[in-house]
């Protein structure tokens, strides 16, 4: 195949993938909402916990200590149902996103587009990608994209894990420096 025809396969496979891009990404902001209510909810459990950490600490009187810690934990519980309700939504709607992408990989059009391409590389920014290779004249086959797409993914992870390995040794090295100091701190302290 030549380069433009390459081009046109490529963007006729993309065309078909761009619906499930699209609810994967609607996924993905629900998703996000659910993380940001979770850690809202824990924000305000953690307030209300040291409130009542004070309130018991401070409160002289036992009936207003107890009437301190009934009105508290009320306002968990409310706290905690508001985040259930708000939680149960969001769960609701990512069950309705994922049922929506399901039907959409059914569609006679997306299976049948896949019969032809490899099931790693059915997804629209990777077929993105495969159309900027060959535009970039990186590939002049479509094989040849596909190998240089699955290189790119194989240096991207060994970088990742370069990045982790380096991430441990230098919590590691801060740990040491610590333990070094504690012990010459320690050594000083038994030599008096």
């Amino acid at each position: 195949m030549k380069k433009e025809e390459i081009i046109a396969y490529l963007t006729d496979k993309q065309k078909l993938t761009a619906k499930v891009q699209d609810l994967r990404h609607d996924l993905f902001v629900v998703q996000q909402q659910s993380d940001a209510v979770q850690n809202k909810y824990k924000k305000h459990r953690n307030i209300l916990l040291i409130v009542i950490l004070i309130a018991a600490f401070m409160a002289a009187d036992v009936r207003l200590l107890g009437i301190l810690i009934v009105v508290l934990i009320g306002g968990y519980v409310a706290l905690r149902v508001k985040r259930s309700s708000a939680q149960g939504e969001l769960n609701g709607q990512m069950d309705q996103i994922k049922q929506k992408i399901a039907n959409e990989q059914a569609q006679p059009a997306y299976v049948a587009g896949l019969q032809d391409f490899p099931q790693k590389f059915y997804s629209y920014w990777i077929i993105d990608r495969l159309i900027h290779l060959v535009k970039e004249n990186r590939a002049t086959t479509l094989q040849e994209a596909f190998n240089v797409a699955e290189n790119q993914d194989f240096q991207n992870d060994q970088l990742a894990l370069q990045q982790q390995n380096l991430a441990v040794a230098e919590s590691t090295n801060s740990a040491a420096k610590v333990s070094a100091a504690a012990n010459i701190f320690t050594a000083m302290n038994t030599r008096k």
